[in-house]
């Protein structure tokens, strides 16, 4: 199958009404009822599910704190494990909506997990551009299974994590693909806040919010108000516990 890296940066014009221009996105080949269920991914076959409810119930709740515009919301743990079924799901869910699109961006360098939405394997992820000036974000972002959820994996060379999230091409990367269209939402798929701290710390300050993860029957009241404190409670929009 060919891999359409097609970026939802040139498929929608900027700065105009983009209903019909997100209908048009190119897509790959969509997953079906059973890689959606094993991927434990919500969606449209879910209807009436409780899983779909809460995370409808979490998408408008999010939308209602920044009045309908879109954000860039950092998805991380107080202990490991958890985030990422809260991301990806929280992507999806967005994406359900045909007026929205959303971006799942992986800056887990550690335990990546958006490679596997991806009916093909990637080429080049977020590690290639921040090391590659003359990558372009429209070379990392690739259509995944999911309609209208667009994926950028972490990339090939994880190494100097700290120092690449700390760069200021990565701080011109979030500025760019949350200005560019007003219709899309970023889900950060991040690390645990228990095992990086300074990840965590630069993250939560270049994005507009942030959604702990709290394992269910895992995390001690104590390693709980650590993980705020890294975040830091003016970043917080909510703690969602997870029994997945």
């Amino acid at each position: 199958m060919e891999n359409k890296k097609i970026s939802p940066l040139a498929s929608v014009s900027k700065g105009t009404s983009s209903a019909s221009q997100i209908g048009k996105m190119s897509e790959v080949r969509q997953f079906t009822p059973a890689e959606f269920s094993a991927l434990k991914i919500v969606h449209a076959g879910d209807e009436g599910s409780v899983h779909l409810k809460v995370f409808r119930d979490l998408r408008t709740q999010l939308m209602k704190r920044t009045e309908w515009r879109n954000f860039i919301c950092l998805v991380t743990s107080a202990a490991s494990g958890g985030s990422s079924h809260v991301a990806v799901n929280l992507a999806a869910t967005i994406a359900l909506d045909k007026s929205k699109t959303s971006l799942l961006v992986d800056t887990n360098l550690y335990s990546p997990f958006a490679e596997m939405l991806l009916p093909v394997p990637a080429q080049l992820g977020l590690t290639d551009y921040l090391d590659d000036p003359t990558t372009g974000i429209e070379d990392i972002v690739y259509a995944s299974g999911v309609p209208r959820m667009r994926v950028i994996p972490v990339g090939n060379n994880r190494e100097g994590g700290t120092e690449k999230i700390n760069s200021p091409r990565m701080r011109d990367f979030f500025a760019e693909i949350k200005n560019r269209y007003p219709d899309r939402y970023i889900i950060v798929d991040a690390p645990s806040a228990a095992d990086y701290d300074a990840e965590i710390r630069i993250l939560a300050e270049l994005c507009d919010f942030v959604l702990l993860i709290v394992p269910y029957g895992t995390v001690t009241e104590s390693q709980l108000n650590a993980a705020i404190e890294k975040i830091g409670r003016e970043h917080l929009a909510g703690v969602v516990y997870n029994w997945c």
